[in-house]
């Protein structure tokens, strides 16, 4: 029996393809950087805003000074934004006196001490693809990625996607609100991924057949402007997804999402523009003149050790033969002894210099914040230097990393805790808490952790300075509040979970108890003394009183 597709030539396929050939406009102006950055800079990319990624008609990079100054700074900013020793992420509310109460704060911890644990590798494959985002953006100013649940195997997929593969589109505001995909699969890749009842003839054909023909997908996300809160179905789902086939122009798959299930953070993004820049921009200049450089100076070096040689005709050495250490040429001398072979002199210079080539190869450093980057944890560093450094690394890149954060790792945290709390993962808040608390998701920028380094360093600083003071001066000690104290360098650590800073509540209420034993226990060994000293007293009286009758 022949399966027909029922969604042949369906009204949502034709938008999905003809949304991909519109959007793409947009991202035309950019493809030729793009493919100079992949070439010279980030090989692993090749062939960007190419149709086909895999195609080898690309420049090939030699030199690694631009592969390795990007390598350094991708690594980076993966360990200065999601770095998995730290809790980069978290959970908390408005009310800071609800955030501190004990048993919610116990609540926020283990939750998220979940949301985090989602994310190891047991658990998903974050981290690595966190790591290609990380270089993309770093390389391009763009990457592109989606989150799922993956049911059957209980883990969670994080996928990071090659950037000629994605299309979007912005809001009014400018956040990314419209994905559509390209991609390609095979016969039997698209069987195991939509099934055989979905697809076209041609599809199903190529499966039964093993063809490794590819055929052209695409899938395009947008919001559902049919959404309604709390309804079932689709009609529930604020965002919808639509799998579809170029051929036929079939309808696949349609499902629907409560969060935007793509992703694409962008480095630096001009006002109106859709697509970023990132510091492979800055060092593409450098990168493609030391590209003609050490092409120049390898094209001399061949030209030096294989001349061009100077032959009166064809009958001297074959057309294709070869010149050989030790071998002979017939021809090669005249009847008087005359060399009719010689080679062409190479030229004494290419005006090129070690410091130009050097300068550019710094050029290049510096587009990717190497000097500092690179020094970040030497070893025979100060802890004092290395906090410097570090803010000064922060520094150097923290507005773009909150944008990073804000479009890529703080909506990740978002959509886990959303999709463990749908699982049913998440436990139950504690009994009291507030019915109109609200959760939100807290993440630590790297302007906010360079500005509480440096807070915390002068708050060290001062109270360093001031210990030799109070040696003089006893009273000094009541100038400085040691909550405040602790609370600066609490908030100064993001990694420290929130229980271990009680309340100040709590904090003066566990004071007072601890005064009042102190007073209680001061009183009863006075009591205790004072009885002793009355008991010497008669005592002695009593003795005074025999020595007086003797």
């Amino acid at each position: 029996m022949k399966h027909v597709s029922i969604s042949q030539n369906h009204p949502a396929a034709a938008e999905a393809i003809q949304r991909w050939d519109e959007l793409r406009r947009e991202r035309i102006p950019f493809e030729a950087d793009w493919r100079d950055i992949s070439n010279l800079i980030r090989p692993q990319r090749r062939g960007m805003g190419l149709d086909d990624h895999t195609s080898a008609d690309v420049e090939k990079p030699l030199s690694s000074a631009p592969i390795l100054a990007h390598g350094n700074f991708a690594a980076g900013i993966y360990s200065g934004i999601t770095n998995p020793a730290t809790r980069w992420g978290g959970l908390t509310t408005s009310d800071d006196d609800l955030n501190r109460w004990p048993p919610f704060a116990e609540w926020l911890d283990r939750q998220t001490a979940k949301v985090h644990r989602s994310f190891s590798p047991s658990m998903s494959s974050f981290y690595p693809a966190s790591y290609q985002a990380y270089a993309d953006l770093s390389a391009f100013g763009n990457a592109a990625g989606y989150d799922m649940l993956d049911s059957a195997q209980r883990r969670f997929v994080d996928v990071t996607l090659n950037l000629n593969e994605v299309a979007v589109a912005i809001d009014f505001h400018g956040r990314v609100n419209e994905v559509v995909r390209k991609f390609r699969l095979t016969g039997r890749q698209a069987v195991r991924e939509f099934g055989e009842e979905a697809l076209p003839e041609v599809v199903r054909k190529a499966a039964d057949l093993g063809d490794g023909h590819k055929f052209t997908f695409f899938q395009h996300v947008l919001p559902n402007d049919g959404f309604v809160r709390g309804n079932l179905g689709l009609r529930g789902k604020a965002w919808l997804s639509l799998h579809v086939c170029e051929d036929d122009r079939c309808l696949l798959r349609q499902k629907g999402y409560d969060e935007m299930p793509f992703y694409y953070p962008r480095w630096d993004v001009d006002s109106g523009y859709t697509y970023g820049t990132g510091p492979g921009f800055s060092a593409l200049p450098a990168a493609r003149i030391n590209q003609r450089m050490e092409d120049a100076t390898i094209r001399a070096a061949q030209f030096a050790a294989d001349p061009v040689r100077l032959l009166p005709d064809r009958n001297v050495v074959p057309l294709n033969g070869v010149w050989r250490p030790g071998g002979s040429i017939y021809g090669a001398v005249g009847v008087q002894g005359q060399r009719l072979v010689q080679q062409q002199d190479p030229p004494r210079s290419i005006g090129l210099t070690i410091e130009e080539k050097r300068s550019k190869v710094e050029e290049i450093k510096e587009a990717f914040y190497y000097s500092v980057m690179s020094l970040q944890g030497r070893t025979g560093l100060s802890d004092a230097e290395n906090r410097v450094l570090e803010e000064a690394r922060l520094r150097n890149w923290a507005p773009h990393a909150d944008r990073v954060m804000e479009e890529y790792a703080a909506r990740k945290f978002e959509r886990r805790y959303q999709m463990l709390f749908r699982a049913g993962q998440i436990d139950p808040v504690p009994e009291g808490t507030p019915s109109d608390a609200k959760l939100q998701i807290r993440y630590t920028s790297a302007a906010a952790m360079a500005l509480r380094a440096s807070e915390a360093q002068a708050v060290r600083q001062y109270v360093s300075d001031l210990l030799p003071l109070m040696q003089v001066k006893p009273e000094l000690r009541h100038s400085l509040s040691a909550r405040d104290y602790a609370e600066v360098l609490h908030e100064a650590s993001p990694t420290l979970p929130q229980r271990i800073l009680v309340s100040r509540e709590d904090a003066e209420a566990a004071a007072q108890a601890e005064q009042q034993q102190a007073q209680m226990a001061q009183m009863a060994e006075m009591a205790k003394t004072g009885g002793a000293g009355v008991r010497d007293m008669a005592q002695a009286a009593v003795a005074g009183q025999d020595g007086g009758d003797a």
